[in-house]
């Protein structure tokens, strides 16, 4: 929508309206501004941009509790699981010293209950259910607000 705003005078149009003066003489024309307004409908314009939201499911803490490792994750069980038996083995090893170094404390086949001992610390398994996951699933959801932007194509003169 367009709005002018101008003197009769300046454009050339004659007075529409004169004032009678006291005496009877009518006075010199009054200017008076015309006012053009140009009231077309013109329809905004409105822009709606939206993003998808952003969801990562971060599987890792799952996925090593059921055995399903990386390559590195593997790499470092299998390491951990040979450090847990070499540790156990020579300590078993040690205990076994100990008792046969003291025959005089131990009475009976001191070498036939290490050797039972170690068959037996060979045998031993544990077993551990579990129905559920210990962990959950970590779940990051990023969700962006739409981004509107209405145009109401609506101009002042002094804007420019």
């Amino acid at each position: 929508m367009s709005l002018s705003v101008g003197s009769l005078s300046s454009s050339g149009v004659s007075a529409l309206y004169q004032a009678p003066s006291n005496n009877g003489r009518q006075s010199l024309a009054r200017q008076q501004e015309r006012v053009e307004v140009d009231a077309a409908p013109e329809a905004a314009v409105i822009e709606i941009r939206t993003r998808n939201p952003e969801m990562e499911a971060h599987w890792d803490p799952v996925w090593r509790e059921r055995g399903f490792l990386k390559v590195q994750d593997q790499v470092e069980e299998i390491k951990a699981v040979a450090q847990e038996r070499y540790a156990r083995d020579v300590s078993l090893r040690v205990q076994g010293g100990r008792r046969i170094g003291n025959l005089a404390k131990e009475k009976g086949n001191v070498f036939g209950r290490v050797a039972y001992d170690k068959f037996l610390a060979s045998r031993k398994r544990t077993v551990e259910i579990a129905a559920a996951p210990k962990f959950g699933v970590q779940i990051d959801v990023r969700i962006y607000p739409p981004e509107i932007t209405v145009d109401t194509n609506f101009k002042w003169e002094r804007d420019g």
